[in-house]
């Protein structure tokens, strides 16, 4: 009687291990797939670089904490054609003495390996610098435009005092067209003379396109000095979307790179000058130096994509500008060229001629 009882308990507990062991079974079965939507994270999107402030145009860093440097930059057929020049953010073009201009280049954006031939200072040259806060380096200048430049009201770099050292000459060419230098020389010299250099220049304004119908149709112009050899002519360039400088009927090309100077903004300003008497006690009198009111505004034209707009120029802070309507006018990102005329004798109509020419 009991193997019979303890042979039923056996089964029994056969039985129930076998339906708990099923009951488990069905319970690890797996269960149809749930479908799990993933979602991919997007990266976020990189912010664009700030552009540099003198051109408008992007950058690689971002990083403008330096400031710029104004250099004189002699225009006489003897300094042609220059080194550097397609590489400044903007360039002032103004006459010195009788028809022939002289250019002061403001470098910020790139840092050229040949800059000049470097010439004299001018006190309208020093007060065109300022506006850009540039440390401003030239080779002597006139009694008043050295005075000036060597004063505290700007930072400057002697070529006469650091020449050989700053500062180097030629062999092809001789004196006074010879005097070059680098940005890193510049740089070198803001370094001894402990001059402040995290400091960025003011920005101007611009905008990536013209607005439609901003002006008249302009494709070719002539800024006349009263030399042939001066006169500056532009072609506009639609593949370039710029216009390209010629100086004398010859381009405007760099003498080591063959570069064309192509400005995407031509700014051209009318301000009264007035030729010193000799007589005059005044520290510039003499020699046919000239005095330029940079202050007071005026009529301008500003050359844009083969457009010409007419406009009024002031100087804000030192930097002359376009206005229309009393709104700034943006300039579009690239070099900016102010070709600055006198008043005197007629303005924009006598020394700017409009027509729709080539060059020969």
């Amino acid at each position: 009687m009991k193997r019979l009882i303890l042979t039923v308990f056996v089964i029994s507990l056969f039985f129930l291990v076998a339906c708990k062991s099923e009951e488990e079974t069905a319970k690890e079965e797996p269960r149809e797939e749930e479908k799990v939507e993933i979602i991919e994270s997007e990266e976020p999107e990189e912010e664009p670089l700030p552009p540099f402030p003198l051109t408008g145009l992007g950058s690689e860093e971002g990083e403008f904490e330096y400031r710029a440097f104004g250099v004189m930059i002699e225009n006489s057929m003897s300094a042609r054609p220059q080194s550097g020049l397609y590489q400044a953010d903007v360039v002032y073009e103004v006459l010195s003495e009788g028809s022939i201009t002289r250019l002061l280049a403001i470098y910020h954006s790139q840092q050229p390996e040949r800059i000049g031939p470097v010439r004299s200072a001018r006190s309208y040259y020093v007060h065109l610098n300022k506006g850009f806060d540039a440390i401003y380096a030239s080779a002597g200048g006139s009694p008043g435009g050295l005075q000036l430049a060597e004063s505290d009201y700007v930072d400057n770099i002697s070529g006469l005092v650091y020449d050989g050292r700053f500062f180097s000459r030629s062999t092809d060419r001789v004196a006074p067209h010879n005097m070059y230098t680098t940005y890193d020389d510049l740089k070198a010299a803001t370094d001894h003379l402990g001059y402040e250099w995290e400091r960025q220049p003011p920005s101007l304004y611009f905008v990536d396109e013209l607005e439609e119908n901003a002006g008249e149709k302009v494709d070719y112009f002539e800024v006349k000095y009263g030399s042939t050899n001066n006169d500056v002519q532009y072609e506009y360039d639609e593949q370039l979307k710029k216009y390209v400088r010629y100086n004398g009927g010859q381009p405007t090309e760099d003498l080591e790179t063959g570069e064309a100077v192509a400005p995407k903004n031509v700014f051209i300003v009318e301000m009264s000058h007035r030729v010193i008497p000799k007589e005059e006690n005044h520290i510039d009198a003499g020699s046919n130096r000239r005095e330029i009111d940079v202050e007071s505004g005026g009529r301008a034209y500003l050359m844009q994509e083969g457009t010409l707009q007419e406009v009024e120029w002031k100087n804000v802070d030192g930097i002359i500008l376009p206005f229309k309507d009393d709104q700034q006018v943006p300039f579009l990102p690239g070099q900016t060229w102010v070709n600055i005329v006198p008043t005197n004798g007629g303005g924009l109509e006598s020394y700017v001629s409009l027509s729709n020419n080539t060059v020969d």
